[in-house]
């Protein structure tokens, strides 16, 4: 089963910024103080005998694994703080379907459950802000029922342990938090970045969501947005060459898009019949497009 909802937007502008990246990681680390700090197990007292394996497998996964708390609920959405090992508690009912979310523009490339006979994982996908959302769909067969579930991405690995019982109280919806993408960004200013980008608006008026800088890391860009900017203000990105105009996917972090690539020309495009577009290109690509001038030693 695919969703797909479909919205004709574009247009935006960018400009160079030389603020030092050092101040720009600090605020980027902003973003991990918004996620909950994961759920951890007490420390048990030392026992005199030694615990069999299976004991010890079993008090590592109940240290590892996280359930909800009331503060961490957005409506019936419940947002867990994202972990490498960590397991995500879902509740199931047989009478309703559960919902996982991933991030946006992340691609689930496997998913694999322990029970398959009972329980029933569909995938699904649905036009988010910043490209396709990957949804799956949990539901059991009976109550009384526990399984795991591994969603593998182009991402990350989540470690989702179903629960299905009788009480109207379900999982409606779970997603995540990521402070690790916050620590990722910030970990880049160890890196050269490039903050040599033009922004320019080859159509229609200067839109209010014209960002203000444009930096690569040599493998990733980012483009970001003015503080007064509202998500649904913001267009798509796509990417030109020599083909036409690509749309591509990127992460959203705060005000800012996260593109896992770097281009050398691309336009951000908001509107239809009059759209607003600002072109963003590599400095470097212009200055080699330049003409020479002859006469010159």
């Amino acid at each position: 089963m695919r969703t797909t909802l479909i919205a004709c937007l574009g247009g935006a502008a960018v400009a160079c910024g030389t603020q030092s990246f050092a101040q720009e990681a600090g605020s980027l680390n902003e973003v991990a103080t918004r996620c909950r700090p994961l759920i951890t197990a007490q420390p048990s007292a030392p026992e005199r005998r030694p615990r069999s394996s299976a004991q010890t497998w079993s008090d590592a996964n109940g240290a590892a694994r996280q359930r909800p708390e009331r503060a961490g609920f957005d409506a019936a959405r419940y947002v867990y703080t994202y972990a490498p090992g960590a397991i995500f508690e879902l509740l199931a009912n047989p009478n309703f379907i559960s919902t996982i979310l991933l991030e946006e523009g992340e691609t689930l490339t496997n998913v694999a459950a322990g029970d398959t006979s009972r329980w029933q994982v569909s995938e699904a996908y649905a036009e988010g802000l910043t490209g396709v959302r990957t949804i799956l769909l949990v539901k059991p067969a009976a109550i009384g029922l526990r399984t795991n579930i591994v969603l593998v991405t182009d991402r990350r690995i989540y470690l989702v342990e179903a629960i299905s019982q009788a009480s109207e109280g379900y999982s409606a919806e779970i997603a995540w938090c990521y402070p690790d993408a916050a620590i990722e960004i910030a970990d880049t200013q160890v890196r050269a970045l490039n903050f040599d980008y033009r922004v320019r608006v080859v159509r229609g008026a200067r839109p209010v969501w014209t960002p203000v800088r444009v930096f690569d890391d040599g493998r990733r860009t980012w483009i970001e947005f003015p503080e007064a900017t509202e998500a649904n203000e913001l267009p798509p990105l796509f990417v030109i060459t020599r083909e036409g105009a690509e749309l591509v996917n990127y992460r959203v972090d705060g005000r800012r898009y996260l593109v896992d690539r770097v281009f050398d020309r691309a336009e951000l495009r908001l509107g239809v019949r009059a759209p607003q577009i600002v072109r963003i290109e590599r400095a470097e690509l212009i200055s080699s497009q330049r003409p020479s001038r002859r006469g010159r030693p």
